[in-house]
């Protein structure tokens, strides 16, 4: 009678143990995205990957703080710090969020979060979307992320791993694509669209569902193509480096504008780009087909990042000043001051 008292509690104890285990498990598993899923819009990597705005919630590299990631609401209340260093290339999905961690910028003041810090700490991180379990994927030096589905795609720039490499969410499958340093920052649909950089600088589209295999779909010189409908936009480099669009169904080109586009990002409706060239300095937006152009601001400025509400952007020269405007011109630039 004793021994069987013994192994039913013995049995009871290993039962529960095992569901324990399990639980930790399953609650440390990194849960796989929609195969379609895309990390964060072409225009805003293209521009440093600054802001990602995912449901309610806006992730962002505050330049107040040495950029490190903080989130706000969309109407830029409910201020949190999230990371103690610097960050760049943000995209995301899901309960996570991922970027690329710079050493080089650490907030000294306050109190320290996340890695706190040590300066030899960088490359790509993942966390949880409160910030919470900061994991390295892959210490390199990287210049363009994006998340495509379960997997993110990224520039590393120097070393052996030099050219595009891959790595699924949960730190599994790292790999080197090619050693062209492709920008995989334009995804939609399982499908990247980039510049070519050694042979040629067509359109190109890999599909990350079906190999990665690649192919040309528009000749040119093309850079920082963003697929919208049926429409493929870009900086035609051949042509001093205008604007433009070309129908990939027809094939028709129409100009955006003939001058020199140094940066831009778009929305549903509108095209923000910035331009410094001589007599014409100047921050502006105008629609899709190029009407309706309007000069938002004076003077020469980079790293147009957008949210549902607000166009965000630096002045040249100037790391620890950003301004904003709200995207429907309601209102004049001013400069961003998030509040807690």
């Amino acid at each position: 009678m004793r021994n069987r008292i013994f192994l039913i509690i013995f049995s009871v104890i290993v039962v529960t143990l095992s569901a324990l285990i399990l639980i930790y498990t399953l609650s440390k598993r990194v849960p796989m995205n929609d195969e379609t899923v895309v990390g964060n819009n072409p225009g805003n990597l293209y521009n440093g990957g600054l802001f990602l705005e995912m449901g309610d919630t806006v992730y962002f590299s505050n330049p107040l703080e040495n950029d490190c990631l903080y989130t706000m609401s969309p109407d830029e209340t409910n201020l949190k710090e999230l990371t103690s260093m610097g960050v760049r290339s943000i995209v995301g999905a899901g309960k996570h969020v991922y970027y690329y961690l710079d050493y080089s910028k650490t907030n000294l003041s306050g109190d320290l979060k996340g890695l706190g810090r040590v300066s030899t700490f960088y490359g790509l991180y993942r966390c949880d979307y409160d910030g919470d379990n900061q994991t390295l994927l892959d210490r390199e030096s990287i210049s363009a992320v994006q998340l495509v589905g379960s997997n993110l795609y990224y520039r590393v720039d120097t070393g052996s791993k030099a050219g595009l490499n891959s790595i699924r969410i949960d730190k599994q499958n790292q790999k080197t694509i090619t050693s062209e340093l492709l920008d995989p920052s334009c995804a939609l649909d399982g499908k990247i669209y980039y510049s070519g950089i050694d042979l040629d600088h067509d359109l190109h589209v890999m599909d990350t569902l079906s190999e990665n295999s690649s192919s040309i779909i528009l000749s040119g010189n093309i850079w920082q193509p963003i697929i919208q409908g049926d429409y493929v936009y870009y900086i035609d480099a051949a042509h001093h480096y205008r604007l433009c669009r070309t129908n990939l169904i027809s094939r028709t080109t129409d100009v955006i504008t003939n001058s020199r586009v140094d940066f831009y990002n778009m929305n549903e409706y509108n095209i923000f780009y910035a331009t410094s060239e001589a007599g014409n300095q100047t921050l502006r937006v105008t629609r899709l087909d190029g009407s309706g152009n309007t000069v938002i601001a004076e003077g020469i400025y980079h790293a147009l990042n957008l949210t549902s509400k607000y166009l965000y952007f630096k002045p040249f020269g100037v790391d620890n000043v950003m301004l904003h405007v709200p995207v429907d011109g309601s209102e004049m630039p001013s400069t961003f001051r998030p509040q807690k």
